[in-house]
């Protein structure tokens, strides 16, 4: 590790599995023009010695992590059987029945675990929540574990989204105090009106839930924004969660993300709307809502540049042309 001892530092950190360099670049060319000082953490596994001696060209701290595999023989279409290593998220999320198995035994081995190290508590239970759910859900304890140990170096933290994400701004470049923003999708669209959302605060927690927040907006997982404290607050809250499911599938991360913040169980929480605060998350946008200023940054309501571009992918490809960071030679559409 690389990083500063000043509290003042600000740091971002996301998580990078199986991606080639060329996936990861615009994140990190575009951060480096917005004028972005402070650090910058990836948690990986699975990326080529390629990409990781690029990543360190950019002076990102790496924090590695390994999947729990199992060797098992897999029918192809053609009828030829093949070994594969499929990772145990993967297998317990075939079945209930095990899943239901691990949430009896991972939470009992929590409480074991926790009587005899209290003050490790969260520790513990990110340790026990990473082996079990999938990559979307497994990045909030692994965020957990590397902000217990490098943490106290940071004032604020941006949790992201990687392979998705443009800067056009420094993202704190902001007003916050000590909490947590989170970030609205269209205005348009309620958790309610969105079958995906509805799916998974269905299979996490069931229908009552969905009455209770059905008519709030979409907030989304992919970018959250707040002091260490609030930070460590809302991961804590996640792996908790997590740890209560009796089922990860793909995705169920957005289901507990809400979840938690509409039950209030993260507290002083803000809500930016799409073109009202520092990022816009793009996925439901109609293009014609889109607004560039003269010099081609897409910019807010009230003229503003918006800081962070998430889902840019979503754009067409002439729209996305239009983003200052990809008329850089070092970035290609």
């Amino acid at each position: 590790m690389t990083s500063s001892n000043s509290s003042e530092k600000n740091l971002i950190l996301g998580l990078v599995k199986g991606y080639n360099f060329e996936q990861i670049k615009p994140f990190l060319v575009s951060l480096k023009k917005s004028g972005y000082q402070g650090d910058i953490g990836f948690v990986v596994s699975e990326l080529s010695p390629l990409t990781l001696a690029a990543l360190q060209d950019y002076a990102v701290n790496l924090y590695p992590f390994k999947e729990i595999n199992f060797i098992v023989p897999f029918l192809t279409k053609s009828g030829k059987i093949e070994i594969r290593a499929l990772p145990l998220y993967k297998l317990l999320t075939k079945a209930y029945f095990l899943n239901r198995i691990n949430y009896l035994w991972s939470n009992l081995l929590v409480n074991i675990l926790g009587a005899l190290s209290p003050e490790k508590e969260f520790i513990i239970k990110s340790n026990i929540t990473k082996r079990f759910v999938n990559t979307s859900c497994v990045r909030y304890p692994l965020y957990y574990l590397y902000l217990s140990r490098y943490g106290q170096n940071y004032s604020k933290i941006m949790l992201t989204d990687v392979r998705d994400v443009l800067f056009q701004r420094n993202p704190f470049d902001f007003e916050f105090e000590d909490g947590l923003c989170c970030f609205l999708e269209d205005e348009g669209q309620t958790i309610g009106s969105s079958e995906g959302n509805m799916a998974w605060l269905r299979q996490g927690f069931g229908d009552r839930i969905i009455s209770q927040i059905a008519d709030k907006g979409i907030s989304c997982s992919g970018t959250t924004i707040g002091s260490h404290a609030s930070i460590m607050r809302y991961l804590e809250a996640m792996v908790n969660t997590l740890l209560k499911l009796k089922a990860h599938p793909w995705g169920i991360d957005q289901g507990v993300h809400n979840y938690i913040l509409y039950q209030g169980l993260v507290k002083n929480v803000k809500f930016y709307k799409n073109f009202q605060g520092p990022i816009l998350t793009i996925h439901y946008l109609n293009d014609e809502t889109l607004r560039f200023d003269k010099q081609g940054f897409l910019i807010n309501e009230d003229g503003s540049i918006i800081n962070v571009l998430h889902q840019y992918d979503r754009l067409k490809p002439e729209i996305k042309n239009k983003i200052l960071v990809y008329r850089d030679s070092e970035c290609t559409t």
